[in-house]
Order: structure tokens, then C-alpha cells, then sequence
């Protein structure tokens, strides 16, 4: 009995096309629309927890050196945009010798400006806050005036703070002068809780230095940072 299952010799077997040679080759391309999507969600949300570290890293704000009209705006400008950003808390760092009265004025008041609106401002003195740089120091929220253990604080008579090496010595700007004065020493005394003759005692004609344990015992800091 002849094998079914072997074709009889006349029969068509039918075979697969030979491909054509000549044919164009198109390159195999996987379907990637899913893992294309998921990754760039896992790198947008990267860029978001990154984004929120460098915020809050960047709520801290720098007074180095002089105190004049350039570097006054920056950090007003730059506490303003901080305190417009959010309510989380803003720290300034001091390294300053003092410098112009009404830069420092407006320093100070921007500051307290952003305190009432409920903002925690923190200001650290690094080094010095010396004549004006004392006075913005003032403007801290409530027990966040603080000092590094070697920085160093100083107070003298405004008349220096405006230029001059003595009362007298500014006769024909007397009137503005006693002002300036008035507003600092109410300043001094308000947030160090000394009666104001000590204040104007200690600073009459003469700089006030006081590290940072003496600035503590005096009132002009709220606590040393350590560390």
C-alpha cells in the first residue's frame, strides 16, 4: 500500500515566494510610544524634586561687604521675590563692615516689612556685622538673630553710619542727622531690650565691639549657631 503521506510524483507542492532581491529592506521598528512616555514622566518628575531642593536652597540670601546702593537692591529684590514664592522661611547671612545709612534703613524695613506678612526671616551674622550691618541684623523675626561663635558685633554713634567722623563735623546736616540717629538708637535699643541712654552711652564717640557671647549678654543676638 503506497504511503499516504508521501505526494504522488505528479502532485503541485506548493512552496514560499523566494524573495525578491531587488526589493527595498525596511528596518525593524519597535513600538516605543509607552517607554518613550514613561520616561520622560520619570525625568519630568526628577526635574520637579530638583527644582524643589534648589527652591529651597535658594531661600538663603547673602549681605557680603559694603552696604550701598547695589548691593541693598539685590537683597531687597531677592527677599521680596523669595517672600512672593512662598511662606517658608528666609535666612540672610551678614559678613558686612556697615556702610551707607539709608541703604541699611532700607534693608532693614524691607525685612520687617516681610515679617509682619507672617514670613520667618532668620539672619545670621558670618564674620561681622559691623555699624549699618548691626542695624539690618535688628530685623529678624523674633529670636532669630543669630551669630556664628566667631563673628564679631559692633555698634558706634550714626554719625559715623552717614560718613562722618563726628557730630560737628556734619553741622550743616544736623537736622537729618539727629533723625538718623533717633531711628537707630530706638532700633538698637527696641530689639536689645537696653534702655536707650546705654545704648547712646555705649556707642558715644567711641566703636562698640562685642563677640558673639558679649552680643548675646547685651541682646543684640538671640543665640549662637554652633557648629
Amino acid at each position: 500500500m503506497p504511503d499516504s503521506t508521501v505526494p504522488p510524483e505528479d502532485a503541485k507542492v506548493e512552496t514560499a515566494p523566494s524573495a525578491d532581491p531587488r526589493a527595498p529592506v525596511v528596518p525593524f521598528v519597535p513600538y516605543r510610544g509607552l517607554n518613550d512616555r514613561l520616561i520622560e514622566d520619570l525625568i519630568d518628575a526628577v526635574k520637579g524634586v530638583l527644582r524643589k531642593e534648589a527652591s529651597d536652597r535658594l531661600r538663603d540670601v547673602y549681605l557680603i561687604g559694603d552696604i550701598e546702593k547695589d548691593p541693598a537692591r539685590h537683597v531687597i529684590e531677592r527677599m521680596r521675590e523669595l517672600a512672593n514664592d512662598g511662606t517658608r522661611p528666609i535666612t540672610l547671612y551678614i559678613n558686612s563692615a556697615g556702610g551707607n545709612v539709608t541703604d541699611g534703613l532700607a534693608i532693614h524695613d524691607s525685612i520687617r516689612e516681610i515679617v509682619r506678612r507672617g514670613i520667618e526671616v532668620t539672619i545670621v551674622v558670618q564674620g561681622m556685622a559691623y555699624s549699618m550691618g548691626s542695624v539690618v541684623l535688628q530685623a529678624a523675626s523674633p529670636g532669630r538673630r543669630l551669630a556664628q561663635p566667631h563673628a564679631w558685633i559692633m555698634i558706634h554713634e550714626p554719625a559715623k553710619w552717614a560718613g562722618w567722623q563726628s557730630t560737628s563735623a556734619a553741622a550743616q546736616h544736623l537736622d537729618r542727622l539727629k533723625q538718623m540717629q533717633a531711628q537707630i538708637y530706638q532700633i538698637l535699643a527696641t530689639r536689645s531690650g537696653r534702655p536707650l541712654r546705654k545704648i547712646i552711652r555705649d556707642t558715644k564717640r567711641t566703636d562698640f565691639y562685642l563677640d558673639a557671647t558679649m552680643a548675646l549678654e547685651y541682646g543684640l543676638i538671640d543665640g549662637i549657631v554652633e557648629g
